[in-house]
């Protein structure tokens, strides 16, 4: 409906995948090739997470158009599907005639057998587990039991399990340890700060036709990143109804108040959302109040003599300890600001590379992205969270893109970081951190 008002030849923001508006801002394109790189590696098990929404279809399609013809592919869409289904369905998707009624040595047998025949014309397997979150134990252990098929130099099949980050979380369970064990490639998706969204707005209505200034405004492009929580889907969605909301409007730009307009559908789910809220502040405090009435009943069933006395020796003594314990925490305080370096934005600028040398840790967290012209800022933020307890764990990297960005220590699992990630203090939290997965 609006695509002449702005000039466009196609749909910019549609939500069915499209590769020729495959997007490579935001690491995506880094994690393509990546992929593609370990596909031609031939060895161990590839693991892609990303929220929901974050663009794992989008990418799987991309690796089709970018592999050699030899490559075939295998999609496993099905994530509730049985253990003792799997090896049926993969030779059933390789045209081989199987039974249901065969036992899994039989059909695994078969399965081998074509699997060396595609080695033997030059061709190459990968198999597409989708949704990996969610399939049962028993079915991840058998697909790890198909890495072991391979020959004495190449993996017969290559796989690549597509999840959520909960994921991680799945696969950290001690049954399928020797899963985890045979996952030689982890990458994550980000999810996108505003700056990204900008660039991906304007990338998109560029591939769509669009010539000349920008149609989306500033405010308007950091309210869609809101409520998009960085995701690509939300994100093609809101652009998608912001764009209608102009044009019905008969306005050039996009801005807050169309914005506004295209979040409308989500206005009932949001008052239930408060709603929800005030129940549980007044039924905190209610428990208040009843606890309190409870102290004091308490205190009164003690007698006026115990009362007397709190007040007459107790009350000084607290007073004296609480000064005191200022006064400590004024000279700690104090202390903490004296052994901050005079320039830690570069002591953190000079630790990243040794840190990235000799971690083993493939998690971290973003805590802050801004341009190199924002160094004062930089420097601020992190004086303002550091102590000696947690300096040496911020690191500092300072991009191809003139751009810092800000990492808050390294873990092994997506789970420990999300734990971490929960427990950062609110001025750690100011400029909305996320995990991001290191390249090794």
């Amino acid at each position: 409906m609006y695509l002449d008002y702005f000039g466009l030849k196609k749909q910019p923001f549609g939500i069915t995948p499209d590769t020729s508006l495959f997007f490579k801002g935001a690491e995506r394109g880094d994690v393509l090739d990546a992929v593609l790189y370990a596909l031609n590696s031939g060895q161990g098990i590839i693991k892609v997470v990303g929220e929901v929404g974050s663009g794992k279809t989008m990418l799987s399609r991309m690796l089709v158009n970018k592999v050699p013809d030899n490559t075939v592919f295998v999609y496993l869409l099905n994530p509730s599907i049985e253990a003792e289904q799997v090896l049926y369905a993969i030779s059933y998707d390789l045209g081989l005639q199987v039974d249901l009624n065969d036992k899994s040595i039989q059909i695994l047998h078969v399965l081998q057998q074509k699997l060396l025949d595609f080695y033997q014309e030059g061709k190459k397997v990968v198999l597409v587990v989708d949704e990996a979150q969610q399939m049962p134990l028993k079915t991840l252990e058998e697909i790890r039991l198909l890495s072991n098929l391979e020959t004495e130099t190449e993996k017969l099949l290559q796989i690549i399990l597509f999840g959520q980050p909960e994921l991680d979380e799945h696969i950290d369970t001690p049954s399928v340890r020797q899963l985890r064990e045979r996952i030689i490639y982890s990458f994550y998706l980000s999810p996108l700060d505003w700056k990204m969204t900008d660039k991906y707005l304007h990338f998109r209505l560029e591939k769509a036709g669009h010539q000349g200034r920008g149609i989306f405004d500033k405010n308007a492009i950091k309210l869609l990143t809101k409520y998009a929580d960085g995701t690509l889907r939300r994100l093609n969605v809101l652009a998608d109804k912001s764009l209608l909301a102009a044009f019905l409007q008969k306005s050039p730009v996009v801005k807050v108040k169309h914005v506004k307009l295209a979040l409308k559908d989500n206005i009932k789910g949001h008052k239930k959302s408060e709603a929800l809220k005030y129940v549980a502040l007044t039924c905190l405090v209610t428990v208040g109040i009843l606890a309190m009435a409870y102290f004091f009943i308490l205190v009164k069933s003690q007698g006026f003599a115990v009362e007397t006395v709190t007040r007459i020796e107790e009350v000084p003594k607290k007073r004296s300890i609480i000064t005191h314990q200022s006064n400590a925490d004024e000279k700690k305080q104090m202390g903490i600001q004296a052994s901050l370096s005079d320039n830690l934005l570069q002591s953190r600028l000079s630790a990243f590379n040794l840190w990235r040398q000799t971690t083993k840790n493939v998690y971290t967290i973003r805590l802050m992205t801004e341009p190199t012209g924002s160094a004062k800022r930089v420097e601020s933020f992190m004086r303002s969270v550091s102590s000696p307890r947690i300096e040496d764990k911020i690191f500092v990297n300072k991009a191809d893109d003139n751009i810092y960005i800000v990492y808050y220590d390294g873990f092994e699992t997506y789970s420990e970081a999300n734990l971490a990630l929960k427990k950062l203090s609110p001025a750690m939290r100011k400029y909305k951190p996320y995990i991001v997965n290191i390249k090794k």
